[in-house]
């Protein structure tokens, strides 16, 4: 099967990430190529609505998280994607390099981690004030690219404070794969990644207070976060890129059938 990725501008760096991690596994069995028009179906990678005047007329049968953007006039046949992927009906993916990662721990100075977005800024700041009103050994590393291994190797505990349903980018599950205890906002896609708090701290979305509360805990309440981090550990395998496949070669040999 010859399959084409096209990545557009827009896409979030979740999209980025399960293309990077598409591309690797299933390049093992098929061809990932580039060009649709030498391909038996496409995955197009994506965070909007997509352009009509690049999809109305597409070679091949194709995926999409996102459905044709409306028009007031509709000229010509339009092809639909044949399915609509979303994070709920297409399982998460990260990327192998993270599985056995270990993260350092054990220093005096705790840092908390998060990936930078605008939407989350003044999340951070506002929780960063709180925490230190109790404590002033406690430091908020801000990453502007998305974070290796070994980036979240050397935190103590990550954070995703999305404030939006539709922020997939928190990089929650690369953070549980190399056993960091996670803060997370609970938000439908991260409460799927935490097992609905087994996993890690869900907190209302734009709520410093309780963000504070739940860091303040995974830092230094050992007991609780490692209970965590152990379940964790057992339910990581449902990010191993092998779930994700089973599903798009479903997708794509349904469409070309």
């Amino acid at each position: 099967m010859r399959i084409a990725q096209i990545i557009l501008s827009d896409a979030s760096q979740y999209e980025r990430k399960c293309q990077r991690a598409d591309r690797a596994a299933l390049g093992e069995r098929h061809e990932v190529v580039d060009d649709p028009q030498n391909a038996d179906v496409a995955h197009v990678y994506t965070s909007g609505d997509l352009p009509r005047a690049t999809f109305a007329s597409f070679p091949v049968p194709y995926v999409a998280p996102a459905r044709l953007a409306r028009a007031r006039w509709s000229f010509g046949k339009v092809t639909e994607p044949g399915y609509v992927v979303t994070w709920e009906n297409l399982p998460e993916v990260v990327e192998d390099w993270y599985f056995g990662a270990q993260r350092a721990g054990g220093r005096a100075q705790k840092t908390v981690g998060s990936f930078a977005r605008k939407s989350t800024q003044n999340m951070v700041e506002q929780t960063m004030a709180r925490i230190h009103r109790f404590r002033q050994d406690v430091e908020w590393s801000v990453f502007d690219a998305p974070p290796s291994p070994e980036d979240l190797a050397g935190v103590d505990c990550w954070v995703d404070p999305a404030v939006h349903e539709n922020d997939l980018d928190g990089f929650t599950a690369e953070a549980l794969v190399v056993g960091l205890p996670v803060v997370a906002s609970r938000t439908a896609v991260n409460a799927a990644r935490l097992e609905q708090g087994r996993t890690g701290w869900l907190v209302p979305p734009r709520d410093p207070n309780e963000m504070t509360h739940a860091i303040l805990s995974a830092l230094f309440k050992a007991e609780v976060a490692e209970n965590k981090i152990k379940a964790a550990k057992q339910t990581g395998g449902k990010f191993r890129s092998r779930q994700r496949l089973r599903v798009l070669t479903h997708m794509y040999e349904t469409l070309i059938r």
